[in-house]
């Protein structure tokens, strides 16, 4: 055959194969999104790196090595601030690799956020580790359980516990976010109407009080529905004659449906909160408060569950479409499926951990208080509301879990049921039905480490070392309840027991506090928890009887106790503007950092 000709052919060949391969380009990418195999850099990439990402195409991992090596070399050296940026290449480069994302958080975080002393820069590193998982991370690669588990990680450990010396601002500010957003803790009924709010302009301005409210406003260049926050922090941005509109009777009930509209979207579009799912959590887990962290850590960990068992089911749904047989147990092929499930089981087990561990805490320091303005009154006391409902979850995951995660599971509900009997034993009036109940439940699931013994014989044996080895939580959890006592009998009429439960407060602090110096210990402000308990009081939330609430209201109208009297006037003041960043610091330095 003539040279030319075969050529020719040739060419003719390889063109029409191009344009076949061409077609199937268009079915190949719908399957890397199908499939989650896409890995096209995010945006917001810098000039430089997007150049060398189109030039190099497929060099770009070469590029990502490079970096990964020199973000090692930076971290030994602690050259975290340029770590950072680092980072961030990294993870726009990369935005489907969950490893890069889970590091750059935790730098944020932990690393650069304790090598700044201004706390509102502290709070202002934590928070962007939190943004950059929930609003970047986690939609770039939403079945990864590894990055829900470092998000719920964080609100859990960073904002929730008490290691970092700055948690109390922490809180602070954030019970300052969540409260503006929610507009209180978060009740059911409040959670009821965000579900049931319009979720566009245009169905909101359908209402025509709502509609006629808007444009008053409207008319004095101001969008009350853009910029119903603004209002809210009577901000000087926002025109006087709008602040007169608000006011007016007439207007309340356009600015409540304002209200309900603006914080539901920003529940949603800032927070990736959706309040179905937080009244779901709320009734299975209890009242919750969302402007504390905890609850955010039990949410974020939630959702985490369910997206993995959504990838453990199209990981099967997969292999069902392509044909791949599912080995049979105790097979050869079996093995490397194993591992899989065994990695499910991992992810599982650490979620599922950050539940109990935020029930757990919800219990012995999680009730949060805050005033009228939502600022934390830097005080957190127990919350035995939610005790029963963390006792399935150790239960539960001791049965599903295996042998492998039951050791250290059960240590830590042996733990718990065991200083939830101490505790209720020293708080309960008497019957002590709530400490005869746990221990009930510890000899149950227990036996050796009650043996034969009965309650008086184990709290005998036990008790001297239980208070000995107290924590300053316990102790505070104990002054706590034992201030409630005292109110309680104030508002019962009974003056001498009353006194008696006060005595004893201010006794258990001054013997912590002189050993606290000695023994580096934290020390039990009882001024402080005093007022957060007669707060919690008056905010209805002890579960007063109605008849010794209303008298003990009688009574302390009448009291000149400095403490009662403070609490008094913070409540009666309403609703006023949210504090700035300089007071909430300055609050923090004068009350918490003497």
């Amino acid at each position: 055959m003539n040279t030319k000709i075969r050529r020719l052919l040739f060419l003719t060949a390889a063109l029409v194969m191009l344009f076949v391969a061409g077609l199937a380009l268009d079915p190949l990418r719908r399957m890397r999104v199908q499939y989650d195999l896409t890995s096209e850099p995010a945006k917001g990439v810098s000039p430089q790196l997007a150049l060398a990402t189109q030039v190099l195409g497929w060099g770009r991992g070469l590029i990502i090595d490079v970096l990964w090596i020199r973000m090692e070399a930076l971290k030994e050296h602690e050259k975290f601030f340029e770590l950072v940026q680092l980072a961030d290449w990294a993870c726009k480069l990369a935005p489907r690799f969950p490893q890069v994302w889970d590091i750059q958080s935790w730098n944020l975080a932990y690393n650069v956020s304790c090598k700044v002393t201004h706390l509102p820069d502290r709070w202002a590193w934590v928070q962007a580790a939190i943004e950059l998982l929930r609003d970047q991370g986690i939609p770039q690669n939403p079945y990864s359980a590894m990055l829900y588990d470092r998000l719920a990680w964080i609100y859990f450990h960073k904002i929730g516990e008490q290691d970092d010396n700055a948690h109390l601002f922490y809180k602070q500010k954030f019970g300052l976010m969540m409260h503006e957003a929610i507009g209180g803790e978060g009740d059911e009924e409040t959670l009821k109407t965000f579900i049931n709010a319009p979720r566009t302009r245009e169905v909101l301005l359908k209402d025509e009080e709502t509609k006629r409210f808007v444009a008053e406003c409207h008319a004095h260049q101001f969008d009350i529905i853009d910029r119903f926050f603004d209002w809210y922090r009577d901000l000087p941005s926002v025109p006087a004659a709008v602040k007169e509109i608000a006011k007016r009777p007439e207007n309340a009930a356009p600015l409540g449906k304002v209200a309900v509209y603006a914080r539901a979207r920003r529940l949603r579009e800032e927070y990736k909160l959706d309040p179905e799912r937080m009244l779901a959590l709320r009734k299975k887990y209890g009242p919750f408060d969302w402007r504390s962290a905890y609850p955010h850590a039990i949410y974020w960990a939630t959702v985490g569950l369910e997206k993995l068992d959504e990838l453990e089911k199209r990981t099967l749904s997969t292999l069902n479409e392509f044909g791949v047989p599912i080995p049979q147990q105790g097979t050869p092929e079996s093995n490397e499926f194993a591992k899989n499930e065994q990695l499910y089981e991992f992810r599982r087990i650490t979620l599922e951990r950050i539940i109990y561990a935020s029930m757990q805490s919800l219990t012995r320091h999680g009730r949060l208080l805050f005033d009228t303005n939502g600022a934390f009154l830097l005080e957190a006391g127990t919350d035995y509301r939610f005790a029963d409902a963390t006792l399935p979850l150790y239960e539960r995951i001791i049965e599903a879990h295996g042998q492998r995660f039951q050791l250290s599971t059960k240590d830590a509900y042996m733990n718990f049921l065991r200083a939830g009997m101490f505790e209720f034993a020293l708080v309960e009036q008497e019957p002590k039905t709530k400490a005869y109940d746990y221990f009930r439940r510890l000899k149950e699931k227990f036996p050796e480490e009650v043996a034969n013994l009965s309650f008086d014989e184990y709290m005998d044996k036990n008790l001297f070392r239980f208070s000995d080895d107290m924590t300053t939580q316990q102790v505070r959890n104990v002054v706590y309840a034992t201030i409630l006592k005292a109110f309680l009998a104030l508002g019962c009429n009974a003056d001498d027991k009353a006194a008696i439960y006060e005595a004893q407060a201010k006794g258990r602090c001054e013997r912590w506090n002189g050993q606290a110096v000695q023994n580096l210990r934290g020390t039990v402000r009882y001024r402080q928890t005093k007022e957060a308990v007669l707060t919690n009081i008056l905010a209805g939330k002890a579960g007063f009887p109605p008849a010794a609430l209303e008298n003990l209201k009688r009574r302390l109208s009448e009291s000149k106790d400095d403490v009662v009297r403070t609490v008094l006037d913070n409540l009666s003041k309403g609703r006023e503007k949210v504090l700035t960043p300089e007071e909430v610091e300055n609050k923090w330095q004068q009350e918490v950092m003497p």
